[in-house]
C-alpha cells in the first residue's frame, strides 16, 4: 500500500509544482506586457505643437506635420481631435438650445418659456466655456513647447471672443426676457424666444464652418500619422459621423436657415461650388492632354518606330484610356474624396480578379502575341478563329472583323492566336485559280485558245506573271481546263467574275458545251430460249 500513497504523493507534488510556475510565468508575462504597453516618459511627456494655431492653413500644417514621428502625431492627433469634440459639442448645445426655444414659443405658460430659454442658454454657456478652455488649454501647451507667444490677428476674429460674444448676447436676452414677462400674456417672451433662436441658428452655421475647418485639419495629421503606421481609423469613423449638414424637417425655418447657411458659407456651398469647378476643369484638362497625347504617340509610332496600324490604334488608345483614368482620380480629389481605401480595394481584389479573368488574361497574352508577330493589320481581309472578314479594330481581349455581308463579329484573341491564321490581302498580287470543264466530243485546242484571248482581252489581268492556261484532268464527264491568271489583291474577284462571264459566252458562240455530271451504265440481259446474252446501254 506504501507504493501506491508514495505515487500519489509525487503526483499531488509536481501537480502543485507546475501550477505554481505556470501563475507565475503568467505573472511575469502580465507586467512584460504591462511594461510594454506603458508608453515611455519621453512619450508621456510630448505635448503638442500645431495647435498653437488653431487656424492654421492647410499648407502650412503639412510642412510641420512632415518631421514628426508616430508617437508626436499620435498626441497632435489626440489634440486636434479634442478640439473637434468640443466643436461638435458646441454645435449639439446650439441644436438643443433651437429646441427648447421651439418648447418657449410653442407653450402659453410665460414661466416655462422662461425655463427652457434659461436651460438653452445654460447648455450652450457650458458648452462655449468648456470649448474655450480646451483651446486655450492646446494653445498654451503649444507655446511653452516651442518657446513662443502667438498674438492674436486683428484682422482674424477671436473664435473665444466670439463666443464670449454669443454668450453675452444669449445673456442679454434672457435677462430682458426676466424683466419683460412680469405681466401674463405679455409677448415679448415669445419674441425674444424667436430673437434667441434666430442667434442659435446663426451660431449653427458659424460653429459648422468652424467644425469643418477643424476636421480638414485632423485630417492632414492623420494623413501623416496613417503614412508612419499609426492607427486612424477611430479618428475617421468619427469624423463622418460629425460632419454633414443636419436638418431637422419638424422645423421648416431651422431647416431653411441651414440650407441658406450652407451655401452662403465659405465651408459649404461656397467650397463645393469651387471643388465642382475645379472637378469639370481637370476634366477638361484630362480629355485635352488625352488627345494630344495620343496623337503625339500615334505620330511618333508611324514615323519612327513603323508598327503596324493595329498596333499603332491599340497602343495610342490604351494611353488615350490611361490618362483618363488617371485624370478622373485626380478630378475626384478635387471633390475631396478619398482615393486611398479605393486603391487599397483594389490592390486586395487583384488576385480575386485575377483567378476569375483567368480567360480573359489568355485572351490578353494573344493579343500581345498577335501585336508582336503582326500576322494582319488593319484592313486586311484575314481568315482567323472561324471568320472571314475585314480587320477594323482590335483589343488586347478580342479582335472586330467586318464579314462580306457587313456583320460584325467579335472574336477572342485566344482563338485566333490558337487556330490558323490566313490573311488573304497580305500581298499585293493575287492568283486567280479557275477551272472550266468541256465534253469529250469538244475541241479542248480550241477551247484553250479561247481562254487565252479572253485572258488578253482584259485589262486587269496582269501580264507578269504569265497566265497558265493547260487541259489538266480527264474528269468522269468533261475534259477539264485550268486557268490561272494573276491580278492584284484589290482585283481579284473583278478579275474571277469577269473572265468566267466571258468565257462562258465565248464558249456558247464557238459552240463548246460545258457538260452536266454524267454516268453510263451498262445492263447485261440474257435470252434464256437462245442462249445469247444481250447488252444494253443508259447514260445517265
Amino acid at each position: 500500500m506504501r507504493l501506491p500513497k508514495l505515487l500519489l504523493f509525487i503526483v499531488l507534488f509536481c501537480f502543485v509544482f507546475l501550477s505554481g510556475a505556470q501563475i507565475q510565468a503568467q505573472e511575469t508575462n502580465e507586467k512584460a506586457d504591462a511594461k510594454q504597453a506603458e508608453p515611455p516618459s519621453s512619450v508621456k511627456e510630448l505635448k503638442p505643437v500645431t495647435t498653437i494655431d488653431p487656424l492654421v492653413p492647410l499648407d502650412q500644417l503639412r510642412i510641420m506635420v512632415r518631421p514628426l514621428t508616430k508617437d508626436e502625431l499620435q498626441v497632435e492627433a489626440n489634440a486636434w481631435f479634442e478640439l473637434l469634440r468640443n466643436k461638435s459639442r458646441q454645435i449639439a448645445a446650439a441644436r438643443l438650445g433651437v429646441k427648447k426655444t421651439n418648447e418657449a414659443i410653442a407653450t402659453n405658460d410665460d414661466q416655462q418659456a422662461l425655463d427652457s430659454l434659461k436651460k438653452a442658454e445654460s447648455v450652450q454657456h457650458m458648452a462655449d466655456e468648456k470649448a474655450r478652455q480646451t483651446e486655450e488649454e492646446l494653445t498654451k501647451q503649444a507655446q511653452e513647447t516651442l518657446g513662443v507667444d502667438v498674438a492674436v490677428d486683428a484682422a482674424r476674429p477671436d473664435p473665444a471672443k466670439a463666443e464670449e460674444g454669443t454668450t453675452a448676447s444669449t445673456e442679454e436676452k434672457s435677462a430682458t426676457t426676466a424683466d419683460s414677462t412680469s405681466t401674463p400674456d405679455n409677448p415679448t417672451t415669445t419674441q425674444s424666444a424667436e430673437a434667441m433662436k434666430a442667434a442659435f441658428l446663426q451660431n449653427i452655421n458659424r460653429l459648422q464652418d468652424e467644425r469643418t475647418a477643424l476636421s480638414d485639419r485632423l485630417e492632414v495629421v492623420l494623413t501623416s500619422l496613417a503614412a508612419k503606421g499609426g492607427d486612424v481609423e477611430t479618428y475617421r469613423k468619427y469624423i463622418a459621423a460629425v460632419s454633414g449638414l443636419e436638418l431637422d424637417t419638424s422645423d421648416a425655418s431651422a431647416a431653411w436657415s441651414g440650407i441658406k447657411g450652407w451655401f452662403v458659407s465659405k465651408e459649404g456651398g461656397q467650397r463645393m461650388g469651387w471643388n465642382l469647378g475645379k472637378f469639370l476643369l481637370i476634366l477638361f484638362l484630362t480629355w485635352v492632354v488625352a488627345r494630344i497625347g495620343s496623337t503625339v504617340i500615334s505620330w511618333l509610332l508611324e514615323r519612327k518606330v513603323r508598327l503596324t496600324q493595329l498596333a499603332e490604334n491599340l497602343i495610342s488608345g490604351t494611353i488615350r484610356n490611361v490618362i483618363y483614368l488617371v485624370g478622373f482620380a485626380v478630378a475626384l480629389t478635387a471633390l475631396e474624396v478619398d482615393m486611398t481605401p479605393v486603391l487599397a480595394a483594389i490592390g486586395a481584389t487583384g488576385l480575386v480578379v485575377g483567378l476569375a479573368l483567368q480567360g480573359t488574361l489568355s485572351n490578353f497574352a494573344s493579343g500581345l502575341m498577335i501585336l508582336i508577330n503582326r500576322p494582319f493589320d488593319v484592313g486586311d481581309v484575314v481568315t482567323a478563329g472561324g471568320v472571314t472578314g475585314t480587320v477594323k479594330q482590335m483589343n488586347l481581349v478580342s479582335t472586330n472583323f467586318r464579314t462580306f455581308d457587313n456583320q460584325t463579329i467579335h472574336v477572342p484573341n485566344n482563338s485566333i492566336w490558337n487556330g490558323v491564321i490566313t490573311n488573304i490581302t497580305a500581298n499585293k498580287v493575287r492568283r486567280v485559280d479557275l477551272e472550266f470543264c468541256i465534253g469529250y466530243s469538244d475541241d479542248f485546242e480550241q477551247a484553250e485558245q479561247i481562254i487565252r484571248d479572253v485572258l488578253a482581252d482584259q485589262e486587269l489581268v496582269l501580264r507578269e506573271p504569265e497566265a497558265v492556261v493547260v487541259t489538266h484532268a480527264l474528269a468522269d464527264s468533261s475534259v477539264n481546263i485550268v486557268c490561272r491568271p494573276w491580278a492584284k489583291t484589290t482585283d481579284w474577284w473583278a478579275v474571277k467574275t469577269a473572265v468566267t462571264r466571258e468565257v462562258k459566252r465565248r464558249f456558247d458562240q464557238a459552240g463548246i458545251s460545258i457538260p452536266f455530271p454524267q454516268q453510263d451504265i451498262h445492263v447485261y440481259s440474257t435470252d434464256a430460249s437462245k442462249g445469247n446474252g444481250k447488252i444494253e446501254t443508259v447514260s445517265k
